[in-house]
């Protein structure tokens, strides 16, 4: 994933500082074509098409409520045994797609690692809670045992950049205050709040990319520091005498500069907001995302009956 993000980083950089000194028009043209194919392509896709599908994630993304009565409309051709064996038989499905693990103190656990789980149990208790209104205290004490670990295990933490916000924020100021309040404004902070909703990412996720990569959250961060700060480094001037002394005057401008570098990345990259939601999208977003108009009915006739 890290070197995806840099190789698209660099891509970008490249297109937007060549893009200006192309010599001859086709050339001109056909580079002038990528840079708008990235530029309004992430506005297309990310704000009239993901935005909405990101936002109904984050709003259903969630298991039903068991106090909320207006939730809860149990199937009226189940009697209440029939309701809470339909309900233990979910539950111990769910427990055979979770998880083991084991904790510090060495217990044996079953936790979501992946979110085809994290789905199935979601949907599971969404069924239960609403569909079937159990009334067993053991059936009860498992779905809240289950509910929370979905609840703790499928939140959701922001793990992208704060330069890209901040900048993105930047330029739709620069744009106001340079041509005025229009329609593209109104894109563009769609764009960068879709870049913030895309960037929020389920705990299980964040802890399979630390396993596999090292390192969570803030990625694009890194990246910036990486490619343009880099580690201090220290410059000498050799004074009368032969002694060897400090030039502050150079590490401050080379400082100024580093800093000048990573800030006109970040202003560029504060264009490309939308594009870059759109990576984070596939990344955090593709296999967890809600889909709407799939009824729990279905979801139980697929999932449970089916493989009965």
């Amino acid at each position: 994933m890290k070197k995806m993000l840099i190789v698209l980083i660099l891509l970008l950089i490249f297109i937007s500082l060549t893009a200006s000194e192309a010599e001859g028009e086709k050339t001109e043209k056909a580079r002038i074509n990528w840079f708008n194919v990235i530029f309004a392509g992430g506005y297309l896709l990310g704000v009239f098409i993901l935005l909405p599908l990101v936002i109904f994630t984050n709003l259903k993304d969630k298991v039903y409520d068991p106090e909320n009565k207006e939730q809860i409309q149990p199937l009226e051709n189940l009697s209440e045994e029939e309701r809470n064996a339909r309900a233990s038989r979910i539950l111990e499905e769910i427990g055979n797609k979770l998880t083991p693990v084991e904790d510090e103190e060495g217990n044996q656990m079953i936790t979501i690692t992946k979110s085809k789980q994290a789905r199935f149990v979601r949907n599971g208790l969404n069924y239960i809670i609403k569909k079937l209104a159990p009334t067993d205290q053991d059936v009860i004490d498992r779905v809240n045992e289950f509910k929370g670990v979905y609840d703790y295990r499928a939140s959701r933490i922001f793990t992208g950049s704060n330069w890209i916000i901040v900048f993105g924020i930047g330029v739709g100021v620069l744009l106001v205050a340079t041509g005025g309040f229009n329609t593209f404004i109104i894109i563009h902070a769609l764009g960068v709040l879709f870049y913030i909703l895309s960037s929020r990412t389920p705990l299980y996720a964040v802890e399979k990319r630390v396993k596999n990569y090292g390192s969570g959250g803030g990625a694009m961060s890194r990246i910036y520091a990486a490619l343009f700060l880099g580690p201090g480094k220290k410059y000498y001037v050799k004074r009368a005498g032969g002694s060897w002394e400090r030039d502050w005057q150079t590490e401050g401008e080379m400082a100024v500069i580093g800093i000048a570098v990573m800030a006109i990345v970040a202003l560029l990259l504060g264009f490309f907001a939308a594009a870059m939601g759109v990576i984070n999208f596939i990344f955090n977003y593709a296999n967890s995302l809600v889909i709407p108009f799939i009824k729990l009915d279905d979801w139980y006739e697929r999932k449970i009956e089916a493989t009965a």
